[in-house]
């Protein structure tokens, strides 16, 4: 009895001055304190995050605010404020329940009447999640109790949680915006120095330079492991990949030429990895223009086009070629039979012979009214790849007979010529088509802003209108993929490239965003940690050191009663033999 329990005192001592040192030499566990420097485009537009369209605030939302639910690098729907929720059968009721321990930056508890107003908001204010999120399709929003929220629709709207997770639905503080009747008023501290809940709390912005964010230690998931995050601006890709290659960043988040990927990936200390986004390269046709109504001639282009060889001369080889009518990236809802032509020159001459399209003697046709088949490509100047697509599609077309001008614009330009002006002939675009299917009705539906083309097939609508209103999983997916098959038969628009994103990093850094499905939102660094910070012990270790002394004096003091126990039984015993 003594050598076991002098054996568990000499185990627990063991377990007290060794701890877990192995484990985190080897990289395994985080550690605490360190500061991430990501590099990015641009400054954010105001630190409203709901207001308005703002790509170079997002990911800097993503870290000081927190949505009801949000998506992670995965788009699957995961728990943010909101740890769980519950929908009626009917696809009309949504309920919330909301973390009793999450705070506003300033100490102030974040609760159910912060959501109210919040979407209330976006409702009356037509906040940039406004279609998106249909609502005006919300008839109420009922605080149950100050951690119970309900969402009461008056259609089901089966992708109104994927759309609460993405862009624009961060939950705002009531008190910090209530007072102002204009959420965009500049005389509202927020607006510079915004109080989130995320797990970063703002320090400063130094416009055209950074933003500065620091722990928040009061994080109701608890203290993320980085002291400090900083957002450094530096629009040039060139310069920010000379910054990044200077140890002046950590994180790259300015897409590099694609020229520079095999340097990149060749360089040590620096990791390179993409994967496949929701998010697609397509031209679109002006069918209220002759001769792009006429399907024959899309179906043409469409046979004409080789994605394979697009990618490889236009974006360095870094894509994958769309395959049918909605990307393959949300992989339930991507119909793999609804299949775009296969690269086939011979045919697209032949279906252009049959219908009219008599081939020049300078090696252009004529349309059948006789009128040169001279078309103009318009792009926008964002980056070299745009001009470049264009090239080869010129190239490419030029073998079926069809001359090809370029048109490249700035966006704000292409916008007002192309989507409100209908003033083109072929036009590219690009554009994240997730987190839901129910994007296509934003884009390509009669009647959105985005459909440029003036795609007009009411079957295709009217399918993607079922769907958008169905909650049964199965007839949900039958309806998308009998709509992709009508879009890959009428081709409106052609896809032409499946995005890859590129996400460049560091080696010290580990747990990033694009690490860490499941269990974070796709932008947020709560769980990046530095492996030259401090280590962290567990909490038992921890108690134990700190409390080793007391520890140690109560079992023996154990010991010690034990042994006498066992010596005075002992006595007992020999008096009561003799």
């Amino acid at each position: 009895m003594r050598t076991s329990i002098v054996g568990a005192v000499i185990a627990l001592l063991l377990t007290i001055s060794l701890t877990s040192p192995l484990v985190v030499s080897q990289g395994l566990t985080p550690k605490l304190g360190g500061t991430l420097v990501v590099i990015q485009v641009g400054d954010p537009k105001s630190f409203n995050p709901d207001a308005q369209v703002d790509d170079m605030g997002f990911p800097i939302f993503q870290n000081l605010f927190n949505k009801l639910v949000t998506l992670d690098i995965d788009y699957n729907i995961i728990p943010d404020l909101a740890y769980k929720w519950d929908v009626s059968s009917d696809g009309l009721t949504y309920t919330f329940y909301l973390y009793k321990n999450a705070t506003w930056h300033d100490g102030v508890p974040v609760t159910a009447w912060d959501v109210k107003w919040t979407f209330e908001t976006i409702n009356k204010s037509k906040g940039i999640a406004y279609s998106w999120i249909k609502a005006s399709n919300i008839k109420s929003i009922d605080v149950i109790d100050n951690y119970t929220v309900k969402f009461i629709l008056k259609q089901p709207f089966a992708a109104f949680l994927s759309f609460l997770g993405w862009y624009g639905t961060f939950v705002m503080p009531k008190h910090m915006y209530s007072n102002y009747s204009d959420w965009l008023d500049p005389k509202n501290p927020a607006l510079q120095k915004p109080v989130g809940s995320g797990p970063f709390k703002f320090v400063e912005w130094v416009k055209g330079d950074h933003v500065t964010l620091e722990a928040n230690p009061n994080y109701f998931k608890g203290q993320p492991y980085l002291d400090k995050l900083v957002f450094k601006i530096i629009p040039d890709a060139n310069t920010a990949l000379s910054s990044f290659l200077a140890g002046e960043g950590d994180v790259l988040a300015v897409r590099p030429p694609f020229s520079e990927i095999p340097k990149l990936n060749s360089t040590s200390g620096v990791i390179v990895r993409s994967r496949a986004t929701p998010s697609q390269w397509y031209i679109g046709f002006n069918l209220l223009r002759y001769p792009f109504n006429d399907r024959t001639l899309r179906l043409a282009i469409a046979y004409a086009i080789n994605r394979s060889y697009v990618i490889e001369k236009a974006m360095s080889g870094y894509g994958f070629p769309a395959r049918g009518g909605y990307t393959s990236a949300i992989k339930w809802a991507f119909n793999s039979n609804a299949a775009l032509p296969n690269y086939n020159v011979t045919l697209a001459n032949k279906l252009l012979d049959d219908a009219g399209y008599k081939l020049g003697p300078d090696g252009i046709r004529q349309t059948p009214n006789g009128t040169k088949l001279s078309i103009k490509y318009t792009y926008f100047t964002t980056g070299p790849e745009t001009e470049a697509i264009g090239v080869v599609l010129k190239e490419q077309l030029k073998k079926i007979g069809i001359e090809v001008t370029l048109e490249g614009l700035e966006i704000g330009a292409w916008e007002q010529k192309v989507v409100k002006n209908r003033d083109f002939d072929i036009a590219l675009c690009d554009g994240f088509q997730g987190p839901d299917p129910d994007n296509m009705r934003s884009r390509f539906a009669l009647g959105a802003y985005l459909n440029f083309a003036n795609y007009s097939n009411v079957e295709y609508y009217d399918l993607l209108q079922n769907a958008s209103v169905t909650t049964d999983f199965s007839t949900r997916q039958k309806l998308y993929w009998k709509a992709q098959e009508i879009f890959v038969h009428d081709l409106a628009y052609i896809p032409l490239v499946d995005l890859v994103a590129f996400y460049i990093w560091k080696t010290e850094f580990h747990g990033l965003p694009w690490e860490s499905a499941g269990k974070v939102n796709y932008n947020s660094y709560a769980l990046t940690w530095w492996e030259k910070g401090k280590s962290i012990e567990p909490e038992y270790i921890v108690f134990l050191k700190n409390n080793a002394l007391a520890i140690v004096i109560v079992l023996v003091i154990i010991i010690g009663v034990v042994v006498a126990y066992k010596v005075t039984k002992k006595k007992w015993s020999g008096k009561t033999t003799s």
